[in-house]
């Protein structure tokens, strides 16, 4: 029985869960890197869970999934991406969720969206850190310069993806400000870069719901206590 689906869950999951059929094959990332995993893979496509996730009852999209062609599955809440392209990515371009769906993404051709759901997941984003400032900042350097090259459902996959990316990160560099764990210069700084994607940077001004960013921009990113109580619910 070939296999059709990898979830490749990474050491934010918690529990065991198992396969609910053949065609579908459940790896723990625990020790090795992501991308060391992946290699591995023999499945059509893989989906990377950072937290808990539960299968759909029905398994009447595997057939869809067998005949698909495109490059990357969007479902309500997560994605799948073909695992030829996922074992194309060098491995510092590969190394969590994020970097490994939108690195995924820019190599690909075709976006199909899909009216099934396989699994839910529940994702947990991860706290503050230069480490995923440094991902975060390399990957909307590479959007920046193949963005022109992507068909316009790749780019409005890889945009969306960045945009949800964004709104966690501020709010969790804010959150860190106010703990004293950051500078507020570091994020300032980043701010600043990411008026090379200025498209990404007007967008994030608009749909970021936490709070008005032209004046948290204005504070240095300084937060209030209720304010600081509002974004700790938010990343719970």
């Amino acid at each position: 029985m070939k296999k059709l689906l990898t979830i490749a869950a990474l050491s934010g999951f918690q529990g065991e869960i198992c396969a609910p059929c053949e065609e579908i094959e459940i790896i723990r990332v625990d020790e090795k890197p992501l991308y060391e995993v992946l290699k591995q893979v023999k499945s059509k496509y893989v989906c990377v869970a950072d937290g808990g996730f539960a299968f759909s009852d029905s398994k009447e999209y595997l057939s869809e999934l067998d005949g698909a062609t495109a490059d990357i599955v969007v479902f309500e809440g997560g994605c799948l991406i073909k695992t030829a392209i996922l074992k194309g990515l060098p491995a510092k371009l590969c190394a969590d969720r994020f970097t490994a769906e939108v690195f995924g993404a820019m190599d690909a051709k075709s976006v199909l969206n899909a009216d099934f759901k396989p699994l839910n997941l529940y994702p947990v984003a991860p706290e503050y850190s230069p480490e995923t400032e440094e991902r975060l900042y390399d990957a909307l350097a590479e959007f920046k310069k193949c963005k022109a090259k992507l068909s316009k459902e790749v780019y409005s996959f890889v945009f969306d993806a960045f945009l949800k990316k964004l709104i966690m990160f501020y709010i969790r560099a804010a959150v860190a400000i106010r703990e004293k764990r950051l500078e507020a210069e570091k994020l300032k700084e980043f701010d600043a870069k990411l008026k090379e994607n200025i498209v990404l940077y007007l967008a994030l001004e608009k749909k970021f719901y936490p709070a008005d960013i032209k004046k948290l921009r204005e504070k240095d990113f300084k937060i209030g206590f209720i304010q600081y109580n509002k974004f700790k619910k938010l990343i719970k």
